[in-house]
C-alpha cells in the first residue's frame, strides 16, 4: 500500500470556543462549519476538523495518490481481512475528498483513507504571523497513539498499510515504534499503553522563530506548557509541547530531518531529547 502522508485528523471536543482560541494561538486559521471548525495550516481546507463530542479520537485521514491506489488500498485490507465500509458521497463532501473507505486499526482508532483532496483557493494567512507550516508532500505532521496491542498494530501498519520503521525508543524495556510514510521522519509513533489514546499531534512552522514567539502567547494566554522548549535527538525536531482543551498534547516544532530512503539504517535512540522538553515544576 502507497500512503502518501498523514491527510488530516478529526477530534471531538466539549468546548469549541476554547479551541477556537488556542488554535489561533498555533498561527491556524480557523474556518467555521455546521457545529465544526476546520484548522488551517496550508491550502486544504483544513487538516485538524473539531467536532462537538466527548473529548478524543474521532477520524485519522490517511492520503493516497489517486482513485486506482484507493482501489488497490481497499483490496489489499480486505485480502487481510481488514473489516471496511465505502464512504457515502455526503461524507466525503464533508471531508473535501473525492473517495474514501473507512476502517479501523487492532487498537479501535478510526482509519479513512483517501484520494483527490479538495484545495482552498482562499489564501492561507496566520492569524499571528507564523511563516508557514511544513506540509505538501510531508503531510500535515505526525500523531503519536498509545495502543495496548502494540503488536498487532505495527503488524498492520507496517505489513498491511506499508510504513517503514524509522526507529525504536525503550524506555521501560517496551518498545517505542516511530514510523513514515514519506520523507518525514515519522507521521505516525506508536506507544504501549493500557488503553487507546491520541498523545499528541504535531504541526511543523518554517522558522524557529515562530516556535519561540508560539511559545510565547501561549504563555502570555495562561495555556498549559506541557514540555518547554527542546530538541529531539531522533527527527531532531526543536519544539514545545502544550495542553489541548481535549486534554491530549500539541507539538508545535520547527526543523525535523527528512529521511533518504538510500542510506536510512534503523536505530534505537536511548533518550527522547538531546536537550530541553522539561516539564513544568510545580
Amino acid at each position: 500500500m502507497d500512503i502518501r502522508g498523514l491527510g488530516y485528523i478529526t477530534i471531538t471536543t466539549a468546548d469549541l470556543g476554547a479551541w477556537r482560541s488556542y488554535a489561533e494561538n498555533l498561527g491556524a486559521m480557523v474556518v467555521d462549519g455546521d457545529g465544526w471548525l476546520g484548522l488551517r495550516f496550508d491550502d486544504r481546507p483544513f487538516r485538524v476538523m473539531v467536532v462537538e463530542g466527548t473529548d478524543g479520537l474521532a477520524a485519522v485521514g490517511w492520503e493516497l495518490a489517486d482513485a486506482a491506489a484507493l482501489e488497490r488500498a481497499t483490496a489489499e485490507l480486505r485480502a487481510a481481512g481488514i473489516t471496511m465500509t465505502e464512504a457515502s458521497a455526503q461524507d466525503c463532501e464533508r471531508r473535501r475528498v473525492r473517495g474514501m473507505v473507512r476502517a479501523t486499526d487492532p487498537s479501535g482508532f478510526p482509519l479513512e483513507l483517501f484520494h483527490g483532496p479538495m484545495h482552498d483557493h482562499q489564501p492561507w494567512v496566520s492569524p499571528t504571523g507564523v511563516s508557514r507550516f511544513v506540509t505538501g508532500a510531508l503531510g500535515m505532521g505526525h500523531i503519536v497513539l498509545g495502543t495496548p496491542a502494540l503488536d498487532a498494530s505495527l503488524a498492520f501498519y507496517v505489513g498491511v498499510m506499508g510504513f517503514r520503521v524509522s526507529d525504536y525508543w525503550r524506555p521501560d524495556g517496551h518498545d517505542v515504534v516511530f514510523l513514515r510514510c514519506n520523507r518525514r521522519h515519522h507521521s505516525l509513533a506508536l506507544v504501549p499503553a493500557a488503553e487507546p489514546a491520541l498523545y499528541h499531534f504535531m504541526v511543523e512552522a518554517g522558522t524557529l522563530d515562530d516556535v519561540g514567539r508560539t511559545m510565547d502567547r501561549h504563555l502570555d494566554a495562561g495555556s498549559g506548557i506541557s514540555m518547554g522548549l527542546g530538541r529531539h535527538t531522533n527527527d531532531e525536531m526543536v519544539s514545545f509541547y502544550s495542553r489541548s482543551p481535549s486534554g491530549f498534547d500539541v507539538e508545535f516544532g520547527h526543523g525535523g530531518v527528512l529521511v533518504d530512503e538510500a542510506t536510512w539504517t534503523v536505530a534505537e535512540i536511548t533518550a527522547p531529547s538531546s536537550w530541553g522538553h522539561h516539564r513544568p515544576v510545580g
